[in-house]
């Protein structure tokens, strides 16, 4: 029985042995240090001003809902290896405290650099809304950010992060560009932006459209008919010409607001999480395009 007992715990610790090893390799591959981020749209930010100077990861992957993720044991051992953890803050990782709790690791949240606009309904009444990345001209405030923090952590490379800094910076002020001009050309019924959830106050606020969704941040569930018929007779009274849903939640209820309006259904952004590679959204600079494309193509033909 003692010998049954014993090879069972040698089994047990091989195995576990074995994955921590392969974990790690994971981790170590390239021989840099490691940044580990809370979700791809910061890993796809951070990739970009850092270049080869460090190996950066995201915890979570393409795809994946980010609010209410659950940390595994192999992020621990990531985290354990890793030389910073990033995060967006205002709430947007639910998980994040409690990771980083278990971890001795520098932290950057991109929060602290940012001014917050404020979700105004119900249980989210007074919270910052997370979702600032959505808007280009919040981007770049990312961008600075990431290069100072990412600059004091590693001044011996400080002229390569302000020079991919400011490359990537560019490509973010064409997008802003190009939205501001294509918005100047609406009319003021089109100047609205109707998704499934309030993730978009940002964008709205720094362009001058007006917001409206059907749930605020994270509350798929609240969607009521109270809800619904508020925005149905918004769309109708305003003849708002198209509405949106997003990539990672169920666009039904979306389609249905369409269906009663006759406004078209511009399709699904991307908010929280990037596309696969082969996706239309597998960068920043691509979710941007995606989503202000769509803006643009609903809007272009009513």
């Amino acid at each position: 029985m003692k010998n049954r007992f014993f090879h069972f715990l040698i089994l047990i610790l091989v195995a576990l042995t074995t994955t921590s090893c392969k974990n790690i390799s994971e981790v170590d591959k390239s021989n840099k240090k490691l940044l580990l981020v809370s979700f791809t749209v910061l890993e796809d930010i951070v990739k970009n001003i850092v270049g080869d100077e460090f190996n950066v990861k995201s915890i979570t992957k393409p795809g994946m809902e980010v609010h209410g993720y659950q940390t595994t044991p192999s992020d621990l051992i990531k985290g354990s290896r890793a030389e910073v953890f990033i995060d967006n803050g205002f709430g947007f990782e639910l998980w994040a405290e409690k990771f980083v709790s278990n971890l001795k690791v520098k932290r950057i949240t991109i929060a602290n650099n940012l001014k917050p606009l404020f979700i105004g309904e119900d249980a989210y009444k007074g919270k910052p809304n997370p979702h600032a990345w959505i808007s280009p001209k919040r981007g770049i405030i990312y961008v600075d950010t990431l290069s100072r923090a990412l600059s004091e952590l590693k001044p011996q490379s400080k002229t390569v992060f302000k020079k991919n800094a400011e490359i990537y910076k560019n490509k973010l002020l064409e997008i802003d560009e190009d939205f501001s001009l294509f918005l100047n050309t609406l009319k003021k019924n089109q100047k609205y932006l109707v998704s499934c959830e309030g993730a978009f106050t940002y964008l709205t606020n720094d362009y001058g459209l007006k917001e409206a969704y059907l749930w605020p941040v994270n509350a798929e569930s609240q969607i009521t008919p109270k809800r619904m018929a508020k925005v149905i007779n918004l769309v109708k009274t305003n003849d708002i010409p198209a509405v949106f849903c997003e990539s990672t939640v169920s666009s039904e209820s979306q389609l249905a607001v369409a269906r009663e309006t006759g406004a078209k259904f511009g399709g699904n952004f991307f908010v929280d999480s990037l596309s696969e590679k082969n996706g239309p959204a597998s960068s920043y600079i691509d979710l941007l395009n995606h989503n202000l494309n769509l803006i643009k193509q609903a809007y272009s033909t009513k």
